[in-house]
């Protein structure tokens, strides 16, 4: 699949649901991302219990960095705890593109709440 994705270099929206998403399938999207200047839409959905560790979503950020077309990110049952708020909040001043966030699922303390309103405000 990443591999198809790389060659349609056209491509606006990613959308990939229920499936069991982990560190190294999250390094393979990452390198497709880069690849396609034109995404202005990214929805990922992934089962609860895959092995999606801190360092994955490192490496998403990383390559979102990168998107600068990119107006909606979908983020749904990824379970986000404050390192991926801080790691999230950290790119969206770098998105200028961005409309719409959507994040499902999420494990929100105050520090998260607040480090993520910050960045929306600032954005």
């Amino acid at each position: 699949l990443s591999e198809a994705i790389r060659h349609a270099p056209a491509l606006q929206s990613l959308s990939l649901g229920c499936f069991d998403l982990t560190d190294n399938g999250l390094k393979l999207l990452s390198d497709v991302i880069r690849h396609v200047p034109a995404l202005q839409s990214i929805r990922l959905k992934c089962a609860r219990s895959s092995g999606l560790t801190d360092d994955g979503l490192k490496i998403l950020v990383e390559a979102i960095r990168h998107a600068p077309t990119l107006q909606s990110i979908n983020l749904d049952c990824f379970g986000l705890a404050a390192v991926g708020f801080k790691l999230l909040s950290e790119v969206f001043r770098q998105l200028p593109a961005l409309r719409s966030i959507w994040m499902y699922c999420a494990r929100l303390d105050d520090d998260s709440l607040k480090l993520f309103s910050e960045a929306i405000r600032h954005a």
